[in-house]
């Protein structure tokens, strides 16, 4: 026997007849529960996340059976989704306002050559999830573009399963090699302490043979009487122990050099496999994520910073109902107009790796006095400021 995904409290239905809602379709927005080609399962998985789900099971008063998985809790939602259930029409509330925006963008175009050009658009620029909802929800959309919709989104899931297996398999890789320069890592600092000691032992060899040198020279009669002449002997000597030292000093040298260099690598194999991590999600997936509060961030400031980037930075913050400042950190712009601007914002991002020191600290200065948050970038990338801008909500 199947077991039991939700255990949902006794209440009275709320569904109605599909078949009252069919009338001209064609004229209005379809709720969820009547989009038709069984397109609920997409609709669900492409536009709402587990942690949606799980939201609205809990304002609905469903609680879930320890242990099910996310598969059985998208399977419940979606048989919900095909009637007009409680927990459809949270999902259809949920939907209507997080992608308000794109539904009154494809409600404002027509004719399937602008419609099939606005999906492009949307879809080129990772907006899916709002777009997906968008099309197939409103009755004008012609049946092309509908088909033409559903196939790239359907296409997504095959890209991510090839995607999602070579990223998994280069992360092993990558992770072995670092286990492998860690290794060597740690035989080269060895090898690096060995010489190091090495070099210590023959330079206190030196100077005692030095000053052994020296007291016997005192002694030497010819040392005195010809002090311009050295016995050979005695200068063999110190030309050996030259040579052994100065041979010990850079074979010690060429340790910590490469000591250093393998540090480096397994610094940059690191981030790489960081990166690996974060860029595995579909991008239908990130959107699906992607709650928008227009209470959270008003405004923003972003000191310095790649020129060519300002566009999409402002494009990322636009996306979250977010005004986007930006302040050149001192190269044209005079630094006392940083106070204004930290003054009327909400969170201040300066990419430590493109922005001069003066602009920076006094920029912190003002957050720290004003209250307002200020967020280093570890990169002026527009991926390092997606993600800040996320976590900063």
């Amino acid at each position: 026997m199947t077991p039991l995904v939700f255990k949902v409290p006794a209440t009275a239905s709320s569904a109605r007849s599909l078949g009252a809602h069919r009338h001209d379709m064609d004229a209005r927005r379809r709720k969820l529960w009547e989009v038709g080609g069984n397109l609920q399962c997409s609709i669900v998985g492409t536009c709402l996340s587990h942690d949606d789900l799980l939201a609205i099971a809990r304002s609905s008063g469903v609680s879930l059976v320890p242990g099910a998985a996310a598969y059985d809790v998208h399977a419940h939602f979606v048989q919900q989704a095909g009637t007009a259930s409680p927990l459809a029409r949270a999902m259809q509330k949920l939907l209507e306002g997080r992608y308000a925006r794109v539904v009154r963008k494809v409600s404002a175009t027509s004719g399937e050559a602008d419609l099939t050009s606005l999906w492009q658009d949307l879809n080129a620029s990772g907006n899916i999830a709002g777009a997906y909802w968008a099309f197939l929800s409103h009755g004008h959309v012609p049946q092309s573009v509908s088909t033409r919709v559903f196939g790239d989104v359907h296409m997504l899931s095959h890209v991510l399963g090839r995607v999602t297996h070579a990223d998994a398999a280069a992360v092993s890789s990558l992770k072995a090699r670092v286990e492998d320069l860690e290794a060597r890592l740690l035989r080269g600092a060895e090898r690096s302490h060995g010489m190091a000691a090495d070099r210590d032992r023959w330079r206190d060899r030196c100077t005692a043979l030095e000053r052994g040198s020296a007291t016997q020279s005192m002694i030497l009669p010819a040392a005195t009487r010809y002090p311009g002449i050295r016995d050979p002997v005695v200068q063999g000597n110190d030309e050996r122990r030259q040579r052994a030292l100065l041979s010990a000093r850079q074979r010690a040298r060429r340790a910590e050099s490469e000591v250093l260099e393998l540090r480096d690598e397994v610094a940059r194999l690191r981030l790489l496999i960081v990166d690996q991590h974060a860029t595995q999600a579909c991008p239908a997936a990130e959107k699906c994520n992607e709650v928008v509060r227009s209470d959270r961030v008003k405004r923003v400031l972003y000191l310095g910073g790649r020129s060519g980037a300002i566009d999409r930075l402002r494009a990322i913050a636009s996306s979250v109902n977010s005004e986007f400042l930006h302040h050149d950190g001192g190269e044209e712009q005079a630094l006392s107009r940083i106070d204004g601007l930290v003054a009327g914002c909400d969170a201040v991002f300066c990419p430590i790796d493109c922005v001069s020191h003066s602009a920076c600290l006094r920029a912190k200065a003002l957050c720290r006095k004003l209250s307002v948050p200020f967020v280093p970038l570890r990169s002026s990338g527009t991926t390092s400021f997606q993600r800040a801008l996320d976590a900063l909500a």
